[in-house]
């Protein structure tokens, strides 16, 4: 009795002693273990059982099979796509093909059980979110990918990306740049007049900056936000949101048009990295789809670390505020009656931003952290790395007596808010309480030490002998720096 279970190669075999090797369809049909009549069929020009229905499938084999490579490329970074999030990869290879009607409903769970491999991965959740802090269990976690899994990716094509934002607010009783006619002036007072603009930075692992996406807080970009005098930084990518922070639309655009086209690898076969945190807008389907079709792979850092394993936050970033606070002291000469409007921010933050994106401080950045070139222990022996927290059932926990005067206690506003990350709903909002009071208290030591700075310049021209005029201080709270 002919076997049932023959592969493409026998039929091939078969058809082969058939035409060239001088066997009966019968004969060859008994010798490779393939039907009679499939032989007959495939001798009369019949498609094969796959390729009949791959002509009904939406995508091409090869397709499908550069998408199983993708996921199970994801899932091994610590992120498997979702099945929502499959299906918009595929809806996206559609669309660039000009096929616009919907996909199956059952099309996902159809492809899963064509690659069973896919079925304890597909819908696996980012392992990364499981962590509650920086310890040597999330650094070995991360690391285990990074040393397994990488070399695949060239570091000119691996990416840090993280955002920022910066308090740009006005004086009291100050006038919003605009219109010459005076009844057009509008008065704004106190906190209410502070906006956030906030700012996308990322660097690659062999030391090159791109250029910054800036989010102004808005409904749209108007002219007279870009005057002259900055063109030389007008090639940086401007966005508005209503409120200046980030979001799902801010997110994509900013992978389309800012990191793509700065990011192209030479060889376009070559996979690109994002290393990144896990809001919410870099996990979005229509993010994870124009990955995919831009051969992009995202690992996300474990939650609560990016304070120790993202380059960005170790150097770069310091090296921007300081610059940043030294251009703030400049500022402080302005009257309470010129705003600090965006064209004085873009300045500031220009030139904070070229001290801080210089090639040896991004190197140092991801040399510091361990994740270029790969280091494991760099990162296990950063200074603010915590020990591995020990679960306890809670009938055998003792409450420790409270630690006055410890080097635990937090002393900034970042550093309460961190604290609350793990409390109650009702004791998180007593932390932002006493966050948002420090915050007010660190607007006023800025802005105190930026008069004082103001007077002691004074102070020395007065002992040099040298009559000037004085320049009223800024006492405002205008500007603020602050991690998002």
């Amino acid at each position: 009795m002919v076997r049932r279970n023959y592969t493409e190669d026998d039929v091939a075999e078969a058809i082969l002693d058939t035409t060239d090797r001088g066997l009966s369809q019968n004969e060859a049909a008994q010798k490779r273990g393939v039907p009679q009549s499939t032989l007959s069929g495939r001798l009369s020009g019949q498609a094969s059982r796959n390729e009949r229905i791959q002509a009904h499938q939406r995508i091409s084999k090869s397709q499908e099979e550069t998408l199983l490579r993708w996921v199970l490329r994801q899932e091994s970074l610590g992120y498997a796509p979702s099945h929502s999030q499959l299906r918009a990869c595929v809806e996206a290879i559609l669309k660039q093909q000009g096929d616009n009607k919907p996909l199956g409903k059952h099309w996902t769970t159809r492809f899963v059980k064509r690659h069973l491999e896919l079925s304890t991965k597909l819908g696996k959740r980012q392992e990364a979110a499981r962590f509650d802090g920086f310890t040597p269990k999330a650094v070995n976690w991360y690391f285990d990918i990074r040393e397994n899994e990488y070399g695949w990716i060239k570091p000119e094509n691996t990416v840090n990306v993280d955002e920022g934002g910066i308090m740009v607010g006005f004086g009291l009783d100050s006038l919003v740049i605009g219109s010459s006619d005076p009844k057009k002036k509008a008065m704004l007072k106190g906190v209410q007049s502070r906006t956030w603009t906030s700012f996308i930075e990322a660097v690659t692992a062999t030391g090159r900056a791109l250029k910054p996406g800036i989010i102004f807080k808005g409904k749209e970009l108007q002219k007279q936000w870009f005057l002259n005098e900055f063109e030389l930084i007008a090639d940086w990518h401007y966005i508005t949101s209503p409120n200046g922070w980030t979001d799902n639309h801010i997110a994509l655009e900013w992978l389309k048009d800012v990191y793509l086209p700065q990011t192209e690898p030479r060889d376009a076969s070559d996979a690109r990295l994002i290393i990144l945190d896990g809001h919410g807008s870099h996990a979005q389907d229509e993010w994870m789809a124009t990955c995919f079709l831009n051969n992009v792979y995202c690992c996300y850092l474990p939650a609560h670390c990016s304070h120790g394993l993202q380059p960005l936050d170790n150097g770069i970033f310091n090296v921007i505020k300081g610059a940043y606070r030294k251009e703030l002291q400049k500022l402080a000469s302005l009257t309470d009656s010129a705003p600090v409007d965006k064209v004085h921010f873009i300045r500031a933050y220009a030139k904070a931003r070229e001290a801080g994106m210089r090639k040896d401080i991004i190197l140092s950045g991801w040399r510091f952290t361990g994740n270029w070139p790969i280091n494991r222990h760099k990162a296990l022996t950063h200074p603010e790395i915590q020990p591995d927290k020990e679960k306890v059932p809670e009938r055998f926990k003792t409450p420790s007596p409270p630690q006055l005067h410890s080097d635990d206690t937090p002393k900034t506003s970042r550093q309460v808010r961190d604290l609350a990350k793990h409390r109650s709903r009702p004791t998180r909002r007593k932390y932002s309480k006493i966050a948002k009071g420090l915050e007010a208290l660190e607007m006023k030591v800025a802005v105190q030490n930026a008069r004082i700075t103001g007077l002691e310049e004074q102070m020395a021209q007065v002992r040099r002998g040298k009559k000037r005029k004085a320049v009223p201080t800024r006492t405002d709270d205008s500007w603020l720096w602050r991690r998002l």
